[in-house]
């Protein structure tokens, strides 16, 4: 969470296992629901994001439970075509195995926006 509270998403994205798995059925609305691999994941991220302008986001501090922790994550957002500022919140639980995050399944408190794939 360290990593990123000071933005540094390249030191967050190192302790993902490459094969890490993200199970967010509501961000793949019509798809999969579980996304594979960093470069899958950056992917969707990309293409949640492409319509808001994210002003700052407040992430908690982890919740800890032997290999597992949970943090929540809320983002002060602005939708581009409407300019509606917005808090948008999720919380994301962990699992953890050899160092690395292999696991995450997304929770959401205020449903994403899914534009068109």
């Amino acid at each position: 969470m360290a990593a990123f509270r000071a933005g540094d998403l390249d030191a967050a994205l190192r302790l993902l296992s490459d094969d890490v798995a993200r199970v967010a059925p509501l961000e793949t609305a019509g798809g999969p629901g579980e996304l594979r691999g960093v470069r899958e994941i950056m992917d969707n991220s990309g293409r949640l994001n492409a319509g808001y302008h994210i002003h700052a986001v407040d992430i908690g501090d982890p919740l800890v439970r032997g290999d597992q922790f949970a943090v929540r994550f809320a983002f002060d957002q602005s939708h581009l075509a409407t300019s509606k500022r917005e808090t948008a919140v999720k919380i994301s639980l962990y699992t953890v195995a050899d160092a690395a995050i292999v696991r995450e399944e997304v929770y959401y408190h205020t449903p994403p926006h899914t534009p068109e794939r």
